[in-house]
């Protein structure tokens, strides 16, 4: 299971990818059928291709996240599909024409393309044209304590909407709307779950869990209940650690946060390998760029600002500038929503992450990683970490070009913001790995060709 999926949306998107998986072959054989001669099989006769194909589909699926059909506007969903399959299309395209014995006929490699497209968008508009959703029977979810207990409801309501809080157990008088009816005492924990029928206990309050009932609930998980703390239903579900929710003792005895030099060296690695190719590939775009702003607005095309990296230290970051060259006079400024100072040309490349794209001499300098936190300003920095806990754990690895938070959250610039942001990246830093940097780095060109939240 994916970051962040809960068990329906998890099943949802298994469903959806085989759904897909389907189409891929299935638009293959139309195409077979349609162009090969009848002696020919696209399965035996174009393995390579067909294996190529559809390996390119479901990179291209996963990248811009198709997998959201049902959860946001049809119009958005056709949009990303469209994209999907082009890029899909592209990438097949260029592994056929390295490998003269794998491809297919021209004409049959443009029918595929639509044929896909056709498929995959037909089920789509089917599932919505009839408003199925895949939909479980609703969990029925029980609190153990209140305190928190709206807190809890927010965040099943934003990631497990099928669900449904039945109550609580703890004292008399917590609010009825966000922790529903007190059904008993902590004696009666058992026998609660059983009259509810409930499929998941949260535990809210630990005050409750004496030798008994918690042995009595590990035999109740044992036979099939499914148990959490606040903690870790919120890192599970939001894929995010909740900072007001943990302590020094939390972060020591948790799996995670242990970034070993043995990490440290392969990312290092990896940054080179990806970015010096990258540099040299995107070098006209970053000087075609470069001319645009220049000739749009007075002042010099890159700018130079510093930034708090690996430790604390300031470092040098480079940028192609997308504000006006007078946009600082009065000091340093968080950005605002349709930021007045941001050029026509700012605005564009601010959305596409070209402005980022110098960077890539950080990250080959080794101030930069291509994966990491945001690095921000001093004077951010220093704000944040007196109204955050825990904020410089950040800086214990290096700032990156793009990172988790960046490709889960919407560009923002207020304290609630930098509090979701913080969140997204303690959940990195715990969850470092190449898995998870590989992932981030297909995420981001999703983001990049369907921008979301990017100012």
């Amino acid at each position: 299971m994916l970051e962040g999926d809960s068990p329906v949306n998890s099943n949802k998107s298994y469903l959806f990818f085989l759904a897909d998986l389907v189409c891929f072959l299935a638009a293959l054989q139309i195409c077979a059928w349609l162009m090969l001669p009848p002696e020919l099989d696209i399965f035996d006769d174009y393995t390579g291709a067909s294996t190529f194909t559809v390996l390119s589909f479901i990179l291209s699926f996963y990248m811009m996240d198709c997998r959201k059909v049902g959860r946001e506007d049809f119009r958005d969903t056709c949009i990303r599909l469209f994209l999907a399959v082009l890029i899909g299309s592209v990438c097949a395209g260029f592994i056929f024409y390295s490998f003269d014995k794998w491809r297919f006929p021209r004409l049959m490699f443009v029918l595929q393309l639509f044929v896909t497209f056709g498929l995959t968008l037909g089920w789509r508009v089917l599932l919505y044209a009839f408003h199925l959703r895949f939909t479980a029977l609703p969990e029925r979810v029980l609190l153990l304590g209140s305190a928190g207990a709206g807190r809890v409801r927010r965040v099943l309501s934003e990631h497990m909407p099928e669900s449904v809080v039945v109550g609580y157990i703890g004292e008399p008088g917590a609010d009825p709307a966000e922790a529903g009816p007190c059904l008993g005492d902590a004696s009666r924990t058992l026998p609660v779950l059983a009259e509810q029928k409930a499929d998941r206990l949260i535990i809210i309050d630990t005050f409750y869990l004496d030798s008994d009932l918690t042995r009595d609930l590990f035999v109740a998980k044992l036979e099939g209940l499914k148990v959490h703390d606040m903690r870790g239903l919120y890192e599970r579900l939001a894929s995010r650690v909740p900072v007001d929710l943990i302590e020094d003792d939390w972060l020591l005895l948790e799996d995670g946060f242990n970034v070993t030099g043995t990490a440290r060296r392969t990312k290092r690695a990896m940054d080179l390998c990806i970015c010096l190719p990258m540099l040299v590939l995107l070098s006209p775009i970053i000087l075609l760029t470069a001319l645009f702003v220049r000739m749009e607005s007075k002042g010099p095309a890159f700018y130079t600002q510093k930034r708090v990296g690996l430790s604390g230290r300031e470092f040098t970051v480079y940028k192609i500038r997308s504000m006006r060259n007078d946009a600082e006079k009065g000091g340093a400024q968080w950005a605002q929503a349709r930021d007045p100072r941001v050029t026509r040309v700012g605005r564009f490349i601010r959305k596409t992450r070209i402005d980022e794209l110098p960077q890539l001499l950080n990250v080959i300098k080794g101030d930069m990683s291509l994966i990491g936190p945001r690095p921000e300003r001093r004077e951010f920095v220093d704000e944040l970490a007196a109204k955050l806990p825990y904020y410089n754990v950040r800086h214990t690895v290096k700032p990156g070009i793009t990172g988790w938070a960046q490709v889960c959250h919407p560009y923002g610039a207020s304290l609630d913001d930098a509090r979701y942001k913080l969140e997204y990246d303690l959940f990195y830093i715990k969850h470092l790995s190449v898995l998870l940097d590989t992932k981030i780095f297909v995420k981001t060109v999703g983001v990049v060709l369907f921008p979301k939240g990017a100012r």
